[in-house]
């Protein structure tokens, strides 16, 4: 598979994670440690144990029926509970516990008496669960875990609540409510699932809806910051043009080309983002958008999510570029992100354009049908490219 394929964040048909579950064993460490691989190999019939459960979570099991014959017994204990609760739910009970006890025993046993794990199996076990705990806890990684955002939730679920009360008691009955949601965990991560939500996600209106029941901020274009790639030939190194006029390069613009030695080269670069809000009826200006709205920090010209601007140099992240022939360094030119007053024609100093609900018929001051606007923040930076021998 390329490079250029591996940053493609479109949506996918079916959940292909086959690097995640290749593992390039290192045993230099075991065999140098044997204190540790003895106590690897005590634990390994528990890691087996967890591994059978997160194959089975995830799907990434070789027998499907398995998951199948789940969701069955699920279903079905859950709708005829009331006729099975008596008679057959204590004996299934039993059996399942039984055949818990029974296989669980059977591994234990396998794994310290019979047949002794490698190191090369126990390496693979513990990548495995590695890997599988990653797909299982995939779908909450990107969720901002932050205070503003958790009273965001808390404020929106409580408002929903009344809706889930309305549908319990007027459209479906709590057994299939229960039925329902168990079934969409327990299928959650099957390729059929992964594909039908990809599907729905397409839906302007699917995201719509699930920006208004969860108030995250859910973009149009799920592809990740622009990176950046530039090829420099040996011509950028003899007779370079040094004049001001300005070069646009990805999503900034090269000002100035300097030559400093043979095989150095200094740009000065200019950072251009849009700072981008929206206006909430009872709310006011806010960064949060809508799906098919600019992303809140965004470069002007190609309108691709940058890093989120402060005053702090930390915070910003620098474009990388993929070579092994240049070294590059950068430095801020200028002290602080400044804001751009002609990008309002200097009407007010906060350097804020209006626009319609639609990013359209721009104005330089607030009124009534204005819901979106935008303000320009510039800052200078040096880019040293050198030449490795």
């Amino acid at each position: 598979m390329s490079e250029n394929r591996k940053d493609i964040a479109y949506a996918s048909f079916e959940p292909t994670d086959d690097e995640l579950l290749t593992l390039n064993t290192n045993n230099r460490l075991l065999v140098e440690s044997p204190i540790l691989s003895s106590a690897l190999s005590n634990i390994f019939p528990y890691l087996l144990l967890i591994d059978n459960f997160l194959e089975i979570t995830t799907w990434t099991n070789e027998d499907k029926y398995q998951n199948f014959l789940l969701i069955v017994f699920y279903v079905v204990a859950v709708l005829y509970w009331n006729y099975l609760s008596y008679i057959i739910i204590p004996i299934t009970i039993a059996t399942v516990f039984s055949c818990l006890v029974w296989s669980i025993n059977s591994v234990i046993y396998d794994s310290k008496w019979n047949e002794k794990p490698t190191i090369d199996e126990i390496l693979h076990t513990l990548h495995n669960i590695t890997a599988r705990f990653e797909m299982l806890l995939r779908p909450i990684r990107n969720i901002p875990f932050s205070t503003k955002s958790m009273i965001k939730v808390t404020i929106i679920t409580t408002l929903v609540t009344p809706l889930h009360v309305a549908l319990l008691r007027y459209i479906i009955s709590p057994k299939n409510y229960i039925c329902f949601w168990g079934t969409f965990v327990l299928t959650y991560h099957s390729p059929l699932s992964f594909t039908f939500r990809r599907l729905l996600w397409r839906s302007f209106y699917v995201r719509l809806l699930t920006f208004c029941m969860t108030g995250m901020n859910i973009r149009l274009s799920s592809s990740p910051v622009s990176s950046y790639n530039i090829d420099l030939s040996k011509n950028d190194f003899d007779g370079l043009d040094t004049s001001s006029k300005s070069s646009i390069l990805a999503d900034f613009k090269i000002e100035n080309k300097k030559m400093i030695s043979a095989t150095e080269l200094q740009q000065t670069v200019i950072f251009e983002i849009l700072e981008n809000e929206r206006r909430w009826i009872g709310v006011g200006w806010s960064k949060v958008m809508m799906p098919n709205d600019r992303p809140y920090y965004c470069y002007e010209y190609s309108q691709n999510e940058s890093p989120p601007i402060f005053n702090d140099d930390d915070h910003f992240t620098f474009p990388t570029f993929a070579s092994d022939l240049y070294d590059y360094k950068w430095r801020w030119l200028d002290t602080n992100w400044t804001i751009d007053e002609e990008f309002n024609r200097g009407k007010n100093s906060d350097g804020w354009v209006y626009y319609d609900n639609s990013w359209s018929n721009p104005a330089p001051e607030d009124g009534f049908t204005r819901f979106t606007r935008s303000r320009k923040w510039m800052r200078k930076a040096v880019l040293t490219i050198h030449k490795q021998d």
